[in-house]
Protein backbone atom coordinates (compact mmCIF):
# COMPACT_ATOMS: atom_id res chain seq x y z
CA UNK A 1 0.00 0.00 0.00
CA UNK A 2 1.31 3.14 -1.11
CA UNK A 3 1.05 6.10 1.04
CA UNK A 4 -0.96 8.13 -1.56
CA UNK A 5 -4.01 5.71 -1.11
CA UNK A 6 -7.16 6.14 0.91
CA UNK A 7 -6.91 3.30 3.00
CA UNK A 8 -10.08 1.68 4.66
CA UNK A 9 -8.85 2.30 8.17
CA UNK A 10 -11.03 1.57 10.90
CA UNK A 11 -10.42 2.98 13.36
CA UNK A 12 -9.03 6.17 12.26
CA UNK A 13 -5.69 7.17 12.95
CA UNK A 14 -4.62 8.30 16.97
CA UNK A 15 -2.06 11.36 16.58
CA UNK A 16 0.50 12.03 18.87
CA UNK A 17 1.14 16.10 19.69
CA UNK A 18 5.47 15.98 19.70
CA UNK A 19 5.30 18.05 22.72
CA UNK A 20 8.16 20.95 23.32
CA UNK A 21 10.56 20.38 20.23
CA UNK A 22 13.75 20.92 22.99
CA UNK A 23 12.29 18.55 25.48
CA UNK A 24 12.33 14.84 25.31
CA UNK A 25 9.07 14.43 23.69
CA UNK A 26 10.79 13.69 19.53
CA UNK A 27 13.64 11.45 21.10
CA UNK A 28 10.71 8.84 22.55
CA UNK A 29 8.57 9.40 20.01
CA UNK A 30 11.28 7.73 17.85
CA UNK A 31 12.56 5.51 19.97
CA UNK A 32 8.64 4.48 20.28
CA UNK A 33 8.95 4.06 16.52
CA UNK A 34 11.46 1.74 16.66
CA UNK A 35 10.49 -0.61 19.30
CA UNK A 36 8.87 -3.62 18.18
CA UNK A 37 6.73 -3.94 21.02
CA UNK A 38 5.24 -1.22 20.91
CA UNK A 39 1.40 -0.96 20.64
CA UNK A 40 -0.23 -2.18 17.00
CA UNK A 41 -2.50 0.63 16.81
CA UNK A 42 -2.02 3.07 14.15
CA UNK A 43 -0.32 6.72 14.91
CA UNK A 44 0.93 9.64 13.32
CA UNK A 45 2.79 12.76 14.75
CA UNK A 46 1.91 16.05 14.88
CA UNK A 47 4.90 18.06 14.66
CA UNK A 48 8.11 19.21 12.84
CA UNK A 49 9.93 16.26 10.68
CA UNK A 50 13.15 18.31 10.83
CA UNK A 51 13.02 17.94 14.79
CA UNK A 52 12.39 13.97 14.70
CA UNK A 53 15.15 13.55 12.25
CA UNK A 54 17.40 15.55 14.47
CA UNK A 55 16.44 13.28 17.63
CA UNK A 56 16.89 10.41 15.08
CA UNK A 57 20.67 11.28 14.73
CA UNK A 58 20.98 12.09 18.19
CA UNK A 59 19.97 8.15 18.84
CA UNK A 60 22.18 6.70 16.08
CA UNK A 61 18.87 5.03 14.32
CA UNK A 62 17.38 5.50 11.20
CA UNK A 63 13.64 5.17 11.19
CA UNK A 64 11.24 6.02 7.86
CA UNK A 65 9.90 9.81 8.54
CA UNK A 66 7.28 10.37 5.93
CA UNK A 67 5.45 13.60 5.89
CA UNK A 68 1.47 13.47 5.18
CA UNK A 69 -1.06 15.78 4.67
CA UNK A 70 -4.04 14.21 5.82
CA UNK A 71 -4.29 11.76 8.39
CA UNK A 72 -6.21 9.23 6.06
CA UNK A 73 -2.79 8.63 4.44
CA UNK A 74 -1.67 6.60 7.61
CA UNK A 75 -2.07 2.55 6.58
CA UNK A 76 -4.01 0.45 9.08
CA UNK A 77 -1.08 -1.26 10.32
CA UNK A 78 2.43 1.35 10.56
CA UNK A 79 5.55 -0.52 9.66
CA UNK A 80 8.16 -1.15 11.90
CA UNK A 81 10.83 1.53 12.15
CA UNK A 82 8.25 4.31 10.29
CA UNK A 83 7.12 7.79 11.70
CA UNK A 84 4.20 9.77 10.12
CA UNK A 85 4.66 13.24 10.22
CA UNK A 86 1.60 15.94 9.73
CA UNK A 87 3.82 19.35 9.65
CA UNK A 88 2.42 21.63 11.30
CA UNK A 89 3.52 25.49 11.07
CA UNK A 90 6.95 26.23 9.57
CA UNK A 91 10.11 24.64 10.07
CA UNK A 92 11.58 24.41 13.18
CA UNK A 93 15.24 26.26 13.11
CA UNK A 94 18.03 24.50 13.49
CA UNK A 95 19.63 26.58 16.51
CA UNK A 96 17.15 25.40 18.85
CA UNK A 97 18.81 23.70 21.83
CA UNK A 98 18.16 20.57 23.33
CA UNK A 99 16.91 21.37 27.31
CA UNK A 100 16.21 25.49 27.07
CA UNK A 101 13.25 27.32 27.49
CA UNK A 102 12.59 29.11 24.37
CA UNK A 103 9.48 31.06 22.89
CA UNK A 104 10.05 29.25 19.77
CA UNK A 105 9.68 26.13 20.95
CA UNK A 106 6.38 27.04 23.11
CA UNK A 107 4.57 28.66 20.04
CA UNK A 108 5.36 25.37 18.00
CA UNK A 109 4.13 22.65 20.98
CA UNK A 110 1.00 24.76 21.20
CA UNK A 111 0.57 24.66 17.47
CA UNK A 112 0.59 20.94 17.24
CA UNK A 113 -1.85 20.85 20.40
CA UNK A 114 -4.14 23.29 18.69
CA UNK A 115 -3.87 21.37 15.38
CA UNK A 116 -4.75 17.99 17.45
CA UNK A 117 -7.71 19.34 18.92
CA UNK A 118 -9.06 21.15 15.63
CA UNK A 119 -8.42 17.04 14.11
CA UNK A 120 -10.54 15.15 16.97
CA UNK A 121 -13.30 17.24 16.73
CA UNK A 122 -13.47 17.13 12.75
CA UNK A 123 -13.52 13.05 13.85
CA UNK A 124 -10.03 12.88 11.75
CA UNK A 125 -8.32 11.10 14.43
CA UNK A 126 -9.54 7.95 17.35
CA UNK A 127 -7.83 10.31 19.56
CA UNK A 128 -5.20 12.42 20.71
CA UNK A 129 -1.61 11.14 22.73
CA UNK A 130 0.43 14.21 23.93
CA UNK A 131 4.15 14.25 24.52
CA UNK A 132 5.25 16.70 27.31
CA UNK A 133 5.20 20.40 27.03
CA UNK A 134 6.94 22.89 29.49
CA UNK A 135 4.65 25.79 31.01
CA UNK A 136 7.14 28.27 31.15
CA UNK A 137 7.97 27.70 27.55
CA UNK A 138 4.53 28.00 27.06
CA UNK A 139 4.00 30.99 28.55
CA UNK A 140 6.71 32.75 26.77
CA UNK A 141 5.25 32.33 23.46
CA UNK A 142 2.10 33.77 25.04
CA UNK A 143 0.33 30.90 25.85
CA UNK A 144 -2.21 31.61 29.12
CA UNK A 145 -2.95 28.35 29.79
CA UNK A 146 -1.52 26.37 32.69
CA UNK A 147 -1.28 22.96 31.11
CA UNK A 148 -2.76 20.30 28.31
CA UNK A 149 -6.19 20.17 30.54
CA UNK A 150 -7.30 23.19 30.37
CA UNK A 151 -6.14 23.66 26.69
CA UNK A 152 -8.14 20.82 25.67
CA UNK A 153 -11.38 21.70 27.35
CA UNK A 154 -11.39 25.44 26.53
CA UNK A 155 -10.81 24.44 22.72
CA UNK A 156 -13.45 21.62 22.90
CA UNK A 157 -15.96 23.95 24.76
CA UNK A 158 -16.21 20.99 27.80
CA UNK A 159 -16.96 22.60 30.99
CA UNK A 160 -16.75 19.34 33.07
CA UNK A 161 -13.86 17.52 33.10
CA UNK A 162 -10.85 16.03 35.26
CA UNK A 163 -7.38 14.71 35.32
CA UNK A 164 -7.31 11.20 35.55
CA UNK A 165 -3.70 9.23 36.65
CA UNK A 166 -4.06 5.79 35.92
CA UNK A 167 -1.63 2.11 35.93
CA UNK A 168 -2.01 -1.19 36.16
CA UNK A 169 -3.18 -0.91 39.70
CA UNK A 170 -4.59 2.52 40.67
CA UNK A 171 -6.99 5.14 38.74
CA UNK A 172 -6.97 8.77 40.10
CA UNK A 173 -9.21 11.18 39.18
CA UNK A 174 -8.47 14.71 40.70
CA UNK A 175 -11.24 17.23 41.90
CA UNK A 176 -8.55 20.49 41.11
CA UNK A 177 -5.32 20.29 38.85
CA UNK A 178 -2.75 23.13 38.84
CA UNK A 179 -3.79 25.82 41.55
CA UNK A 180 -2.00 26.55 44.62
CA UNK A 181 -2.80 24.71 47.30
CA UNK A 182 -4.85 27.10 49.20
CA UNK A 183 -7.52 27.76 46.18
CA UNK A 184 -7.73 23.36 46.15
CA UNK A 185 -8.63 23.92 49.57
CA UNK A 186 -10.84 26.41 48.16
CA UNK A 187 -11.90 24.03 45.62
CA UNK A 188 -14.02 21.69 47.55
CA UNK A 189 -17.57 22.53 47.38
CA UNK A 190 -20.23 20.60 47.12
CA UNK A 191 -20.49 20.93 43.37
CA UNK A 192 -16.99 19.90 42.38
CA UNK A 193 -17.00 17.11 44.25
CA UNK A 194 -20.47 15.60 42.98
CA UNK A 195 -18.96 16.73 39.02
CA UNK A 196 -15.86 14.34 40.07
CA UNK A 197 -17.24 11.53 41.25
CA UNK A 198 -19.63 11.83 38.00
CA UNK A 199 -16.60 11.99 35.88
CA UNK A 200 -15.02 9.51 37.71
CA UNK A 201 -18.07 7.24 37.44
CA UNK A 202 -17.90 7.66 33.63
CA UNK A 203 -14.34 7.10 33.40
CA UNK A 204 -14.55 3.74 34.44
CA UNK A 205 -17.53 3.18 32.57
CA UNK A 206 -15.61 4.02 29.30
CA UNK A 207 -13.18 1.76 30.72
CA UNK A 208 -15.44 -1.09 30.26
CA UNK A 209 -16.48 -1.23 34.05
CA UNK A 210 -20.23 -2.07 34.02
CA UNK A 211 -20.75 -0.60 38.10
CA UNK A 212 -17.58 1.00 39.26
CA UNK A 213 -16.77 1.45 42.54
CA UNK A 214 -15.88 5.36 43.48
CA UNK A 215 -13.71 5.93 46.42
CA UNK A 216 -13.34 9.61 47.33
CA UNK A 217 -10.41 10.33 49.24
CA UNK A 218 -10.91 12.72 52.60
CA UNK A 219 -9.39 16.45 52.64
CA UNK A 220 -7.95 17.17 55.89
CA UNK A 221 -6.22 13.84 57.96
CA UNK A 222 -8.12 10.87 58.98
CA UNK A 223 -11.26 12.77 56.42
CA UNK A 224 -11.69 14.60 59.40
CA UNK A 225 -12.51 12.73 62.29
CA UNK A 226 -16.47 14.07 62.65
CA UNK A 227 -15.02 17.64 62.53
CA UNK A 228 -11.74 17.53 64.54
CA UNK A 229 -9.30 18.27 61.97
CA UNK A 230 -11.55 20.41 59.50
CA UNK A 231 -15.01 20.26 58.67
CA UNK A 232 -15.03 20.38 55.12
CA UNK A 233 -15.09 16.12 54.67
CA UNK A 234 -18.41 16.26 56.64
CA UNK A 235 -20.21 19.37 55.48
CA UNK A 236 -19.14 19.31 51.98
CA UNK A 237 -17.75 15.54 51.12
CA UNK A 238 -20.49 13.56 52.52
CA UNK A 239 -23.23 15.25 51.14
CA UNK A 240 -21.57 15.21 47.61
CA UNK A 241 -21.34 11.31 48.13
CA UNK A 242 -24.94 10.89 49.51
CA UNK A 243 -26.20 13.15 46.19
CA UNK A 244 -24.04 10.50 44.08
CA UNK A 245 -25.16 7.78 45.80
CA UNK A 246 -28.86 9.03 45.11
CA UNK A 247 -27.97 9.35 41.61
CA UNK A 248 -27.38 5.33 41.30
CA UNK A 249 -23.35 5.77 41.49
CA UNK A 250 -21.32 3.46 43.94
CA UNK A 251 -19.22 6.32 46.02
CA UNK A 252 -18.16 6.18 49.37
CA UNK A 253 -16.19 7.64 51.77
CA UNK A 254 -14.32 9.82 52.50
CA UNK A 255 -11.56 7.59 53.36
CA UNK A 256 -8.25 8.78 54.90
CA UNK A 257 -5.69 10.03 52.41
CA UNK A 258 -3.28 8.07 53.63
CA UNK A 259 -4.87 4.77 53.26
CA UNK A 260 -7.33 4.91 50.46
CA UNK A 261 -5.14 4.07 47.91
CA UNK A 262 -3.69 1.27 49.25
CA UNK A 263 -7.37 -0.10 49.41
CA UNK A 264 -8.09 0.67 45.88
CA UNK A 265 -4.47 -1.13 44.86
CA UNK A 266 -5.72 -4.41 46.73
CA UNK A 267 -8.86 -3.82 44.46
CA UNK A 268 -11.31 -2.51 46.85
CA UNK A 269 -12.07 0.50 44.87
CA UNK A 270 -11.83 0.88 40.67
CA UNK A 271 -11.13 4.55 40.61
CA UNK A 272 -9.78 7.39 43.69
CA UNK A 273 -11.22 11.04 43.30
CA UNK A 274 -8.33 12.51 45.12
CA UNK A 275 -8.98 16.08 46.48
CA UNK A 276 -6.16 18.23 45.20
CA UNK A 277 -3.11 17.53 42.67
CA UNK A 278 -0.46 15.79 45.02
CA UNK A 279 -2.60 14.12 47.36
CA UNK A 280 -3.72 12.07 43.46
CA UNK A 281 -0.27 12.26 41.70
CA UNK A 282 2.19 10.80 44.59
CA UNK A 283 0.59 7.49 44.99
CA UNK A 284 0.71 6.92 40.98
CA UNK A 285 4.09 8.16 40.81
CA UNK A 286 5.33 6.64 43.11
CA UNK A 287 4.16 3.45 41.48
CA UNK A 288 6.54 4.01 38.50
CA UNK A 289 6.43 7.22 36.14
CA UNK A 290 6.76 4.89 33.11
CA UNK A 291 3.74 3.24 33.89
CA UNK A 292 1.55 6.15 34.52
CA UNK A 293 -0.55 7.40 31.64
CA UNK A 294 -2.41 10.94 32.23
CA UNK A 295 -5.81 10.69 30.61
CA UNK A 296 -8.53 13.89 30.31
CA UNK A 297 -11.91 12.96 31.52
CA UNK A 298 -15.50 14.75 29.93
CA UNK A 299 -13.74 15.73 26.74
CA UNK A 300 -15.58 14.49 23.26
CA UNK A 301 -12.40 12.68 22.24
CA UNK A 302 -10.13 10.44 23.71
CA UNK A 303 -6.77 12.00 25.17
CA UNK A 304 -3.99 10.00 27.09
CA UNK A 305 -1.01 11.33 27.96
CA UNK A 306 2.50 10.62 29.57
CA UNK A 307 3.11 10.99 33.18
CA UNK A 308 6.28 12.60 33.05
CA UNK A 309 7.52 16.51 32.06
CA UNK A 310 9.85 17.53 29.60
CA UNK A 311 12.94 15.90 31.33
CA UNK A 312 15.23 19.30 30.09
CA UNK A 313 18.09 17.78 31.82
CA UNK A 314 18.52 14.90 30.13
CA UNK A 315 16.78 15.61 26.62
CA UNK A 316 19.34 15.53 23.78
CA UNK A 317 21.46 12.89 25.85
CA UNK A 318 19.41 9.76 24.34
CA UNK A 319 19.00 8.57 28.15
CA UNK A 320 14.94 9.42 27.79
CA UNK A 321 12.59 6.25 28.78
CA UNK A 322 9.39 5.70 26.01
CA UNK A 323 7.60 3.28 28.20
CA UNK A 324 5.39 5.83 29.52
CA UNK A 325 4.38 7.11 25.63
CA UNK A 326 3.65 3.58 24.81
CA UNK A 327 1.70 3.07 27.62
CA UNK A 328 -0.34 5.99 26.90
CA UNK A 329 -0.75 4.94 22.99
CA UNK A 330 -1.92 1.55 24.43
CA UNK A 331 -4.46 3.16 26.70
CA UNK A 332 -6.04 5.77 24.03
CA UNK A 333 -6.31 2.64 21.92
CA UNK A 334 -8.10 0.73 24.49
CA UNK A 335 -10.32 3.72 24.94
CA UNK A 336 -11.17 4.32 21.46
CA UNK A 337 -12.03 0.29 20.83
CA UNK A 338 -14.05 0.22 24.55
CA UNK A 339 -15.72 3.41 22.93
CA UNK A 340 -16.64 1.49 19.81
CA UNK A 341 -17.68 -1.92 20.99
CA UNK A 342 -18.73 -1.33 24.62
CA UNK A 343 -17.99 -3.37 27.30
CA UNK A 344 -19.86 -6.49 25.91
CA UNK A 345 -18.41 -6.42 22.66
CA UNK A 346 -21.82 -4.84 21.04
CA UNK A 347 -22.29 -2.41 19.27
CA UNK A 348 -21.86 1.43 20.65
CA UNK A 349 -24.33 2.37 23.25
CA UNK A 350 -25.51 5.43 21.70
CA UNK A 351 -26.30 8.47 23.76
CA UNK A 352 -29.40 9.47 25.19
CA UNK A 353 -30.52 13.16 24.42
CA UNK A 354 -33.83 13.72 26.48
CA UNK A 355 -35.01 16.86 25.02
CA UNK A 356 -37.69 19.06 27.12
CA UNK A 357 -39.86 19.73 23.98
CA UNK A 358 -43.11 18.82 22.48
CA UNK A 359 -44.65 19.55 18.94
CA UNK A 360 -41.06 21.04 18.52
CA UNK A 361 -41.37 23.56 20.95
CA UNK A 362 -39.76 24.01 24.76
CA UNK A 363 -42.19 23.18 27.28
CA UNK A 364 -43.58 25.97 29.28
CA UNK A 365 -42.33 24.13 32.59
CA UNK A 366 -38.64 23.00 31.35
CA UNK A 367 -37.40 24.27 34.84
CA UNK A 368 -39.14 22.20 36.76
CA UNK A 369 -39.21 18.80 34.60
CA UNK A 370 -35.76 18.84 34.41
CA UNK A 371 -35.20 17.96 38.24
CA UNK A 372 -37.16 14.67 37.58
CA UNK A 373 -34.57 14.15 34.22
CA UNK A 374 -31.18 14.79 35.72
CA UNK A 375 -32.46 12.34 38.86
CA UNK A 376 -33.19 9.37 36.66
CA UNK A 377 -29.58 9.99 35.77
CA UNK A 378 -30.27 11.45 32.45
CA UNK A 379 -27.17 13.16 31.46
CA UNK A 380 -27.75 14.61 27.76
CA UNK A 381 -30.77 17.37 27.90
CA UNK A 382 -31.84 19.56 24.98
CA UNK A 383 -34.34 21.89 24.49
CA UNK A 384 -35.40 24.24 21.05
CA UNK A 385 -34.86 27.47 20.42
CA UNK A 386 -38.49 28.30 20.66
CA UNK A 387 -41.09 28.38 23.62
CA UNK A 388 -39.28 29.88 25.77
CA UNK A 389 -37.59 33.53 25.85
CA UNK A 390 -34.05 33.37 25.74
CA UNK A 391 -33.62 34.24 29.46
CA UNK A 392 -35.62 31.89 30.44
CA UNK A 393 -33.45 29.48 28.07
CA UNK A 394 -30.64 30.84 29.65
CA UNK A 395 -31.29 29.49 33.16
CA UNK A 396 -32.38 26.32 31.85
CA UNK A 397 -29.34 25.68 30.18
CA UNK A 398 -27.43 26.78 33.30
CA UNK A 399 -29.70 24.24 35.35
CA UNK A 400 -28.61 21.43 32.74
CA UNK A 401 -25.06 22.23 32.94
CA UNK A 402 -25.49 22.80 36.95
CA UNK A 403 -26.82 18.93 37.33
CA UNK A 404 -23.69 17.91 35.73
CA UNK A 405 -25.76 17.33 31.78
CA UNK A 406 -24.30 17.99 28.54
CA UNK A 407 -26.33 20.63 26.99
CA UNK A 408 -28.55 20.52 23.58
CA UNK A 409 -29.83 23.22 21.96
CA UNK A 410 -31.94 21.86 18.84
CA UNK A 411 -32.59 24.78 16.24
CA UNK A 412 -36.57 24.60 14.10
CA UNK A 413 -35.77 28.12 12.05
CA UNK A 414 -37.14 28.23 8.66
CA UNK A 415 -35.55 30.93 7.49
CA UNK A 416 -31.86 31.85 7.07
CA UNK A 417 -31.96 35.40 9.00
CA UNK A 418 -33.49 33.55 12.13
CA UNK A 419 -31.10 30.56 11.64
CA UNK A 420 -28.30 32.64 12.43
CA UNK A 421 -29.74 34.62 14.88
CA UNK A 422 -30.10 30.91 16.82
CA UNK A 423 -26.47 30.32 16.11
CA UNK A 424 -25.72 33.33 17.97
CA UNK A 425 -28.26 32.58 20.92
CA UNK A 426 -26.48 28.91 21.57
CA UNK A 427 -23.13 30.92 21.44
CA UNK A 428 -24.59 33.33 24.05
CA UNK A 429 -26.53 30.03 25.83
CA UNK A 430 -22.66 28.72 25.64
CA UNK A 431 -24.42 25.25 25.26
CA UNK A 432 -22.22 22.29 23.98
CA UNK A 433 -24.07 21.06 20.93
CA UNK A 434 -25.98 23.01 18.45
CA UNK A 435 -28.65 20.43 16.57
CA UNK A 436 -30.72 21.19 13.94
CA UNK A 437 -30.40 23.67 10.87
CA UNK A 438 -29.67 23.60 6.99
CA UNK A 439 -27.94 26.43 6.03
CA UNK A 440 -24.16 25.08 7.89
CA UNK A 441 -22.38 27.72 5.74
CA UNK A 442 -24.42 30.86 7.03
CA UNK A 443 -24.05 29.33 10.90
CA UNK A 444 -20.28 27.95 10.77
CA UNK A 445 -18.83 31.68 11.01
CA UNK A 446 -21.17 32.36 13.97
CA UNK A 447 -19.66 29.32 15.73
CA UNK A 448 -15.73 29.89 14.80
CA UNK A 449 -14.10 29.79 18.31
CA UNK A 450 -17.39 28.89 20.35
CA UNK A 451 -15.79 25.33 21.75
CA UNK A 452 -19.59 24.46 20.46
CA UNK A 453 -20.04 21.20 18.81
CA UNK A 454 -22.66 21.45 15.48
CA UNK A 455 -24.81 19.07 14.32
CA UNK A 456 -27.21 20.24 10.99
CA UNK A 457 -29.96 18.80 9.36
CA UNK A 458 -28.76 16.81 6.15
CA UNK A 459 -31.55 17.12 3.32
CA UNK A 460 -34.42 18.56 2.80
CA UNK A 461 -36.15 19.73 5.81
CA UNK A 462 -39.47 21.74 5.38
CA UNK A 463 -42.77 22.80 7.75
CA UNK A 464 -43.33 22.73 11.70
CA UNK A 465 -43.41 19.97 12.86
CA UNK A 466 -40.62 19.68 11.01
CA UNK A 467 -40.46 16.90 8.03
CA UNK A 468 -37.65 15.28 5.74
CA UNK A 469 -38.17 14.49 2.58
CA UNK A 470 -36.66 14.09 -1.01
CA UNK A 471 -35.13 10.55 -2.55
CA UNK A 472 -33.15 8.63 0.45
CA UNK A 473 -29.64 8.77 -2.07
CA UNK A 474 -30.58 12.76 -2.22
CA UNK A 475 -30.31 12.30 1.66
CA UNK A 476 -27.06 10.55 1.52
CA UNK A 477 -25.87 13.20 -0.55
CA UNK A 478 -26.37 16.14 1.24
CA UNK A 479 -25.25 13.97 4.41
CA UNK A 480 -21.89 13.53 2.75
CA UNK A 481 -21.34 16.82 1.69
CA UNK A 482 -22.38 18.41 5.25
CA UNK A 483 -20.27 16.50 7.21
CA UNK A 484 -16.78 17.26 5.14
CA UNK A 485 -17.30 21.37 5.66
CA UNK A 486 -14.88 22.02 8.34
CA UNK A 487 -16.48 23.11 11.55
CA UNK A 488 -19.43 20.70 11.69
CA UNK A 489 -18.37 18.07 14.15
CA UNK A 490 -21.79 15.61 13.33
CA UNK A 491 -25.23 15.74 11.90
CA UNK A 492 -29.03 15.77 13.32
CA UNK A 493 -31.00 13.22 11.53
CA UNK A 494 -34.76 13.89 11.23
CA UNK A 495 -35.27 10.17 10.18
CA UNK A 496 -38.27 9.51 11.86
CA UNK A 497 -39.72 11.85 10.05
CA UNK A 498 -38.96 10.61 6.62
CA UNK A 499 -41.32 8.49 4.37
CA UNK A 500 -39.47 5.50 3.78
CA UNK A 501 -37.32 3.03 4.60
CA UNK A 502 -35.96 4.93 7.87
CA UNK A 503 -33.34 2.18 9.19
CA UNK A 504 -32.20 1.77 5.87
CA UNK A 505 -31.90 5.87 5.84
CA UNK A 506 -30.01 5.40 8.84
CA UNK A 507 -27.33 3.18 8.00
CA UNK A 508 -27.09 4.44 5.03
CA UNK A 509 -26.12 7.88 6.09
CA UNK A 510 -23.99 6.43 9.04
CA UNK A 511 -21.93 4.55 6.22
CA UNK A 512 -21.53 7.14 4.42
CA UNK A 513 -20.25 10.04 6.93
CA UNK A 514 -17.28 9.68 8.88
CA UNK A 515 -18.76 11.60 11.81
CA UNK A 516 -21.06 11.03 14.77
CA UNK A 517 -24.89 10.94 13.71
CA UNK A 518 -27.93 11.44 16.19
CA UNK A 519 -31.10 10.15 15.01
CA UNK A 520 -34.35 12.60 15.71
CA UNK A 521 -38.06 12.66 14.75
CA UNK A 522 -40.73 11.04 16.86
CA UNK A 523 -38.78 8.04 18.26
CA UNK A 524 -41.91 6.73 20.18
CA UNK A 525 -41.29 2.98 20.65
CA UNK A 526 -38.93 -0.14 21.08
CA UNK A 527 -38.85 -1.06 17.68
CA UNK A 528 -37.46 2.70 16.67
CA UNK A 529 -34.83 2.47 19.41
CA UNK A 530 -33.66 -0.89 18.02
CA UNK A 531 -33.07 0.50 14.72
CA UNK A 532 -30.82 3.27 16.12
CA UNK A 533 -29.07 0.64 18.19
CA UNK A 534 -28.39 -1.56 15.13
CA UNK A 535 -27.73 1.45 12.92
CA UNK A 536 -24.27 2.52 14.78
CA UNK A 537 -25.50 6.02 15.33
CA UNK A 538 -24.20 7.95 18.03
CA UNK A 539 -27.24 9.50 19.88
CA UNK A 540 -31.01 9.70 19.56
CA UNK A 541 -33.33 11.93 20.59
CA UNK A 542 -36.64 11.74 22.62
CA UNK A 543 -39.03 14.49 24.06
CA UNK A 544 -42.61 14.49 23.20
CA UNK A 545 -42.67 10.74 22.99
CA UNK A 546 -41.73 10.10 26.87
CA UNK A 547 -44.14 13.35 27.94
CA UNK A 548 -46.88 10.91 26.30
CA UNK A 549 -45.83 8.01 27.86
CA UNK A 550 -45.82 6.00 24.79
CA UNK A 551 -43.40 3.27 26.03
CA UNK A 552 -44.84 0.31 27.98
CA UNK A 553 -43.44 0.92 31.85
CA UNK A 554 -43.94 -0.17 35.19
CA UNK A 555 -45.91 2.59 35.97
CA UNK A 556 -47.23 6.10 35.02
CA UNK A 557 -44.73 9.60 34.79
CA UNK A 558 -42.13 10.59 33.22
CA UNK A 559 -39.48 9.01 35.21
CA UNK A 560 -40.99 5.63 34.75
CA UNK A 561 -40.41 6.90 30.69
CA UNK A 562 -37.39 7.54 30.95
CA UNK A 563 -36.59 4.30 32.77
CA UNK A 564 -37.81 2.32 30.16
CA UNK A 565 -35.90 4.16 27.90
CA UNK A 566 -32.44 3.55 29.10
CA UNK A 567 -33.71 0.05 29.97
CA UNK A 568 -33.90 -0.72 25.93
CA UNK A 569 -30.37 1.45 25.56
CA UNK A 570 -29.09 -0.60 28.22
Amino acid sequence: MTMNEAPAIAPAPLAITMGDPVGIGPEIIVKLAMDPARPRAPFFVIGDTGRLQRAADMLGVQPRIHAIDTPAQVPATVPPATVFVLQTGDRLPADLAWGRIDARAGAACHAYIQRGIDLALAGEVAGLVTAPIHKEALRAAGCPHPGHTEMLAERSGTRDFAMMLANDELRVLLVSIHVPLQQAIAAVTPDNELRAIRLAHRACRAFGIARPRVAVAGLNPHAGENGLFGDEDRSVIIPAIAAARAEGIDANGPWPGDTVFMRARRGEFDVVVAQYHDQGLIPVKYLGVEQGVNITVGLPFVRTSVDHGTAFDIAGTGRADHASLACALRQAAAMVQAGRSGASGQAQRPDFIFMLTQQDKTIADARERLREVLAQGVRHVGFKDIGLPLPQLRELARDIRAGGARVYLEVVSLDEASEVASARAAVELGVDVLMGGTRPEAVLPVLRGSGIAYYPFPGRISGHPSVLSGPAEDIVASARRIAGLEGVHGLDLLAYRFRGDVPALIKAVCDAVDKPVVVAGSIDRSERIAAVLASGAAGFTVGTAAFEETFPAARPGLAAQLQAIQALVD
